[in-house]
């Protein structure tokens, strides 16, 4: 048997050194920006999807907190949705379909503003939508049900805050209408 010399070993472990030291170098540089890109790409996907699922479900970016109560759920059908909300000095409603109206906190203020007259406007345009399609699809007992309008109001506001509504849904001839809840999760 023929056992290597020292110079032998030498020569090998450095040639392994070599290697490693030349795999280790080449590999983590080529890596890195696979790295990047596919955390990048994860970070826009996830973006996506959030917004797709928003889209399919406007009432997840909404900033009115309802009152945590148990109630029955009614869904005989797909009604007017909008939340109600003051997170500064003013009313902030937001609409199903992503239209933001804003007013001032006070009431008879709020009834002068150029929004809130816009937000009349749109209710009586939404009603009017509404009425023509039932009409349309010869779908006589649900004007009622698909017209009623569900609001989400956020708990810290009182009903001196939510008059203006009122009249802007008699105004747009809505006369049911109700208030979304939410559960606690007991």
């Amino acid at each position: 048997m023929i056992l290597p010399g020292k110079k032998h070993v030498r020569l090998f472990e450095e040639a392994t050194d070599r290697a490693i030291t030349r795999h280790r170098d080449e590999l983590v540089p080529d890596m890195m920006p696979g790295f990047i890109a596919a955390f990048v790409v994860l970070i826009v996907g996830l973006a996506c999807a959030i917004k797709a699922f928003e889209a399919v479900n406007p009432r997840l970016s909404y900033p009115a907190q309802p009152m945590a109560l148990e109630a029955d759920s009614d869904d005989s059908g797909r009604g007017i949705w909008f939340s109600l909300s003051a997170p500064a000095k003013s009313i902030v409603v937001t609409t199903d379909d992503q239209k933001i109206f804003e007013w001032p906190l006070d009431p008879l203020k709020a009834l002068q503003s150029k929004s809130y007259l816009e937000f009349k406007d749109y209710l009586r345009g939404r009603r009017k939508q509404v009425v023509e399609d039932l009409v349309l699809s010869m779908d006589q007992e649900g004007i009622e049900s698909k017209s009623r309008a569900v609001i989400a109001v956020d708990e810290h506001l009182t009903y001196a805050h939510f008059k203006p509504i009122m009249l802007a849904l008699s105004s747009a001839g809505i006369r049911s209408y109700g208030f979304e809840t939410r559960s606690d999760g007991d």
